[in-house]
């Protein structure tokens, strides 16, 4: 079976939210070491909370 593409975008969804948690985790571990580091990786896992919150589930 195909999934659909409201499946393929809740399963993105999910494993884009599990690697921002995994990002906000690793910044944490920088953060009173280096706030250059802590901050990429706090954009990065902001950006990443963003492109879950923009996948479409079309047809």
């Amino acid at each position: 079976m195909v999934p659909t593409h409201k499946q393929i975008a809740a399963g993105q969804r999910r494993s884009l939210l599990a690697m921002q948690r995994k990002l906000q985790d690793m910044a944490a571990q920088w953060e009173d070491l280096d706030a250059y580091n802590a901050g990429t990786l706090a954009d990065l896992a902001e950006k990443i909370g963003d492109t879950a919150g923009d996948l479409i589930e079309k047809g």
